[in-house]
C-alpha cells in the first residue's frame, strides 16, 4: 500500500498535468503573493512583470489561466484580450485585477465579454473561490460549460 504522501498516480490512471497560469502585474510583491497561493499540485505557475515578458511566456507556452492587472502598462485589457482570443475560444480563462473598479468603457467591455475582474487589494477567499471556477471550467472542454 502506498504511503499517504505517495505522489504517484494509481495502477491504471494516468497522472493529471499541472494547470498552467501566467499572472501578469508591475509589483514584484503581488506576483511573488500570488505565485505563492496559486501554485499547487495541480498548478505551474509563471510571473511576468511587463508586457513584453508576458508577450513572450505566450508566445513560448500555453496556459489555463492569465491573471493580469487590467491596467498593464503596454498591455490594456482590450489588447490583451484581443491577443487571447484564439485561446480563451479553446478554454483559457482570464482573470483580471484592478485596484479601482473598472468603470466607463473598460466596466462596459468586461461586462459585454463576460470577463470577471476582482479589486485590489485581493480577499483572500473571494481570489481562490474564483480561481477555483476559473480553473474548473479551463479543464472542461468548451461545449461542456
Amino acid at each position: 500500500m502506498p504511503a499517504e504522501n505517495d505522489q504517484r498516480p494509481a495502477r491504471g490512471r494516468r497522472a493529471v498535468p499541472a494547470l498552467r497560469v501566467l499572472a501578469v502585474d508591475t509589483d514584484a510583491a503581488f506576483l511573488t503573493a500570488v505565485k505563492r497561493v496559486v501554485e499547487s499540485g495541480r498548478c505551474r505557475v509563471d510571473c511576468a512583470a511587463s508586457a513584453a515578458e508576458a508577450v513572450a511566456y505566450l508566445e513560448r507556452n500555453r496556459y489555463d489561466l492569465v491573471i493580469a492587472d487590467v491596467e498593464m502598462p503596454e498591455l490594456e485589457a482590450r489588447a490583451l484580450y484581443a491577443r487571447l482570443e484564439e485561446q480563451l475560444m479553446e478554454g483559457m480563462r482570464l482573470l483580471f485585477l484592478a485596484a479601482e473598479p473598472p468603470q466607463g468603457e473598460l466596466a462596459a467591455f468586461l461586462d459585454e465579454c463576460r470577463l470577471p475582474c476582482l479589486s485590489k487589494p485581493l480577499h483572500l477567499r473571494r481570489f481562490l473561490d474564483k480561481l477555483d471556477d476559473l480553473l474548473l471550467l479551463a479543464t472542461q472542454a468548451p461545449e461542456e460549460e
